[in-house]
């Protein structure tokens, strides 16, 4: 966007070039919002925006800008899906001349932010030692976030003094060896506060120990022996895990006490394997808890003697649980948390109940098998929905809420299935 000049050889005012006039400190801000490929083709805009993009703090490096059907796209790029990563090509010449070209003449002494993206299928050694040299490079420049996602064999280079600004750490699909673990503490990362693994290969009896960080995400991340993964983070507030149990994977989670927790999500994935984690005692504090997984409530109790109380507990989301037991452990779990407000119950596995009526919901009608058993005691307990998937299922809801629930009158209970609800008071 060229000025041009009136006679008198001021701008004419219909003619202003806004954009260029903002401070440079708003046009980084703007670009922070680029990919660095986008960023640089901002360089036609004028000479006011030549070289704008070496000074800019936010790198955000996308092998996916050099896919054949991502050169020349406009803004319907930001919205690629990147599900189908593997849909198209990489020119990866073109992005390895362009990433060690942009590292040569970008100058920014240090970064708020860098991402960077890299898909590395059937990538050769040559190239993964060129991505690793310029994670290196970049992480020298002391970043605030940095965000890696990586399909190769692609390892997280060690921060030493680098980690010094460093609050937020997102990392997917990287190897992490043992002195990632070692260099956790805050002596090493002092202002660390959100560390998200996902698909990493971790050391063997990984250790999460850090007194800063307040969230936590660990899915789908492996080991190469069985070994344990152990959890120390006294500060955290929000922790999400996802385990799968299975294969060269955890035999054993641990987790320390969480005493300003929160919330919680714990998803343990189909697996004909018990993974004791003994995870109840370290969720005492918890405010907001989510169990997901057919197997995750009886894994979470293993090992565990008496079931804890929680006593700060006002939200419990059980999303497809095994719930066939009789209820036994929803129980335990009412009956030990007298703060709690809000119940949901999410295509769960229910208990069978009476084969004696198959209408589906008439409660006049129900067979009160469920009487007998144990009911639970939740005092504060003001909202129960119940989401289910079969319509057999309706006899089965009905039936566990004539029993088990016949003392939470003041319970407002609502069953739904897609847009259709029955609801009680």
């Amino acid at each position: 966007m060229a000025r041009t000049m009136g006679p008198s050889g001021k701008q004419p005012a219909g003619n202003a070039d806004r954009l260029s006039d903002l401070p440079d400190g708003l046009i980084h801000y703007i670009m922070s919002f680029l990919t660095v490929r986008q960023a640089v083709q901002t360089c036609v805009l004028s000479r006011r925006w030549e070289d704008l993009w070496c000074s800019m703090p936010c790198l955000n490096i996308d092998e996916q800008d050099f896919r054949p059907s991502a050169i020349g796209q406009g803004s319907e790029y930001l919205d690629y899906d990147y599900e189908d990563e593997f849909e198209d090509d990489i020119d990866y010449a073109r992005f390895e001349d362009f990433v060690t070209n942009l590292l040569m003449f970008h100058s920014a002494p240090t970064l708020d932010s860098f991402r960077f993206h890299a898909v590395c299928h059937a990538v050769s050694h040559r190239e993964i030692k060129f991505i690793n040299s310029w994670l290196c490079r970049c992480i020298k420049r002391r970043p605030k976030v940095v965000e890696i996602h990586s399909t190769g064999d692609c390892k997280l280079p060690r921060f030493g003094s680098s980690s010094s600004r460093l609050s937020r750490l997102h990392l997917t699909g990287i190897t992490l060896d043992r002195t990632f673990a070692q260099q956790l503490p805050c002596s090493s990362y002092p202002v660390l506060e959100d560390l998200e693994l996902k698909r990493c290969k971790l050391d063997d009896d990984a250790e999460i120990a850090s007194c800063t960080l307040k969230n936590l995400t660990i899915e789908d991340c492996t080991t190469s022996n069985p070994s344990a993964l152990t959890i120390k983070a006294p500060s955290l507030t929000h922790l999400q895990l996802f385990i799968t149990a299975f294969g060269q994977n955890w035999h054993a989670v641990t987790v320390d006490e969480m005493p300003f927790l929160v919330k919680a999500t714990i998803r343990l994935k189909p697996s004909t394997a018990i993974l004791p984690c003994k995870l109840l005692y370290s969720l005492i504090y918890v405010r907001d808890l989510e169990l997901t997984g057919l197997r995750t409530l009886d894994n979470l109790h293993i090992g565990s003697g008496t079931f804890p109380v929680f006593h700060n507990l006002r939200s419990l989301l059980l999303d497809k649980c095994d719930l066939s037991d009789s209820c036994d452990i929803l129980g335990s779990f009412l009956n030990n948390a007298p703060c709690l407000e809000k119940l949901t119950l999410q295509l769960c596995e229910l208990p069978e109940g009476s084969n004696k009526s198959k209408g589906g919901g008439n409660v006049e009608t129900t067979s009160l098998e469920y009487q007998d058993t144990a009911s639970f005691q939740c005092p504060s307990l003001k909202w129960t929905e119940i989401k289910y998937r079969d319509d057999d299922d309706v006899q089965k809801l009905f039936d566990l809420i004539l029993g088990v629930w016949r003392n939470l009158q003041k319970t407002a209970i609502v069953i739904k299935k897609a847009s259709r609800s029955y609801s009680m008071l």
